[in-house]
């Protein structure tokens, strides 16, 4: 009895963890899909930017 109870515990613990791992994980994978498909945007051409006096790029609205 005392046996599974332990891997009960032990069961109920890891999948917390590995919840918890997949979580942090898709947001540092959703960061990097959103960057990569702004840059292909503006790589063909389809968003409007300038670079500012600092060489940092900002997006140009569509009616400027």
């Amino acid at each position: 009895m005392i046996t599974e109870v332990w891997i009960l515990i032990t069961a109920v613990i890891f999948t917390l963890v590995g919840m918890w791992m997949q979580r942090n994980n898709e947001r540092d994978n959703t960061t990097l899909i959103i960057e990569s498909t702004i840059d292909r945007l503006i790589a063909d051409g389809y968003i409007k930017t300038s670079r500012d006096e600092n060489g940092e790029i900002e997006l140009i609205k569509y009616y400027e």
